[in-house]
């Protein structure tokens, strides 16, 4: 067994090229062995002779270390007998040596974390390899393609002359030239008449998700939910203690009358109707029709996510829920994260004006509005004509980079593989055979450094066929045929016959 003096010296370990003192680096690293229990109270530690020779250091560097922890209450010198742990650190004792306990938790939080996806990690950058990484994840945007000299002169002009509205915390509905900008932007683009006072500005869609289910639903309360549908915006409500009613997404939408034949008195709606998330789909006028007349009639309220709206390749925009509703039961959620990027954390819900009041009492509650520097540049982004030619140019680039994705993919995997062009959004479906495990095959593939997402991830209930969201958004054309040829490659490793 090592006696006290052995374990300290074996535990040293110092950087003499490093910037931090030496004597820095021993006290620390002498008060943490205290803290930890591995030093208990009544130690004698070595003599600084014994340190001097051992750790090839000068006495006074390792007298300063001990006077530091002599000052603080971690050691104590004898004189005639030596520096000693102060007495009162051995009641850790038996601390120590205690089995850890689970931390206790509350029903909410236990709820979220058996509910949580895989997809609320994300796959971080720097898991992938230094190379070029196979990524087909739809939420991947084309980063490379972002106007960042704009954006840093329109950040540059706002931290040459900060305000006080710049720097303080800013109104609870975010800053109000943004929020003009986005009702203004909402008008021309969506058909959506509302003013900057309905507008909020919030750090996300998952932020305006919880703060919607806390805001209109009770324990128990029933959610229609797309299915297969949004992950985040489903456990958001499932962690409110919601009870999920899943319907089916046909050639029109989410089935309305499934809802109403299973659950006719659910409390609140969740659709994606611009391009439904994940299939596609766009909903028919008919069926925006039916479900808002649900709503008006039940009492019911309508999350209307305009998922990927702006990335629109053939045909025109159906009119949003919100645009339609006459009923005042319509919340429109909309962000940045997609047409911009994800890290900016700027989102936006539109309320009916009876909600206005009540939402921002629970969002002051939550959170206060996001950074008032990043509102004010995506402000001026769009004011000055920056935003609408950024969704232009994006549009164009996503449409030749599906185009090209796509025949890549036919030529390749077609025989395994079944892709069809979208109309709009950032992803494909690639349906397999029907025996095949799309959840196993998303999962091998990523052990690969190959990275989409399993159809059936999406799904409550599992009634189509398998398939891999693929995104094309962030596949330049000239790596088309390298990533494609990377994910046959992973296919084949895995045994599958192509």
């Amino acid at each position: 067994m090592k006696s006290p003096g052995g374990m300290l010296l074996a535990s040293i370990e110092l950087d003499r090229t490093g910037s931090v003192p030496l004597y820095r680096q021993l006290y620390l690293q002498i008060r943490q062995q205290i803290l930890a229990g591995h030093l208990h109270g009544g130690m004698r530690l070595p003599s600084t002779r014994t340190l001097c020779a051992e750790l090839g250091l000068s006495r006074i560097t390792i007298l300063n270390a001990f006077d530091q922890l002599t000052a603080e209450g971690f050691l104590e010198p004898r004189p005639g007998a030596g520096t000693f742990v102060c007495a009162e650190w051995g009641v850790r004792d038996a601390a120590a040596d205690e089995p850890r306990k689970a931390p206790r938790l509350s029903n909410l939080s236990q709820s979220v974390l058996s509910l949580r996806s895989d997809h609320f990690s994300g796959i971080s950058y720097a898991a992938w390899e230094p190379g070029c990484p196979t990524s087909f994840l739809p939420s991947h945007a084309a980063y490379d393609a972002f106007p960042l000299p704009i954006w840093k002169r329109l950040m540059s002009r706002h931290l040459r002359q900060p305000t006080k509205d710049m720097l303080s915390y800013g109104e609870l509905k975010g800053q109000r030239a943004l929020r003009e900008a986005i009702a203004e932007y909402l008008y021309d683009a969506r058909g959506i008449h509302c003013s900057a006072q309905q507008v909020v500005i919030v750090s996300g869609a998952q932020q305006a998700f919880n703060l919607l289910g806390m805001l209109l639903l009770d324990p128990q309360d029933s959610v229609w939910m797309e299915d297969p549908g949004h992950i985040a915006a489903r456990i958001a409500f499932q962690a409110q203690g919601s009870r999920i009613v899943p319907l089916r997404i046909d050639e029109e939408g989410i089935d309305v009358q499934q809802g109403l034949r299973e659950c006719p008195g659910a409390r609140l709606a969740f659709t994606t109707p611009s391009r439904q998330h994940p299939l596609g789909t766009t909903m028919s006028y008919a069926r925006r029709l039916e479900l808002i007349e649900w709503a008006g009639r039940n009492l019911g309220w309508i999350i209307e996510d305009d998922c990927d709206s702006e990335f629109r390749y053939q045909g025109r925009p159906q009119p949003a829920l919100y645009a339609m509703d006459q009923w005042s039961r319509v919340v429109y959620v909309g962000t940045f994260s997609k047409v911009l990027f994800p890290s900016l954390r700027l989102g936006y819900v539109i309320l009916p004006e009876a909600l206005v009041e009540p939402f921002c009492a629970m969002r002051a509650v939550m959170d206060r509005s996001p950074a008032t520097l990043l509102q004010a540049v995506t402000a001026d982004f769009m004011r000055e004509g920056h935003f609408l030619g950024h969704i232009r140019r994006m549009r164009a680039l996503y449409q030749a980079r599906q185009h090209c994705l796509l025949e890549t993919l036919q030529k390749r995997l077609g025989h395994f593989i079944r892709v069809q062009p979208v109309d709009a959004g950032m992803h494909l479906i690639g349906w397999m055979p029907p025996e095949l495990n799309d959840a196993a095959i998303a999962q091998g593939l990523a052990s690969q450094q190959i990275y989409t997402y399993a159809l059936s991830d999406y799904c409550i209930q599992r009634y189509l066929p398998p398939g891999l969201l693929i995104g094309f958004a962030g596949t330049p054309e000239e790596q088309a045929v390298d990533k494609v040829e990377a994910l046959a490659q992973g296919l084949i490793s895995m045994g599958y016959r192509l």
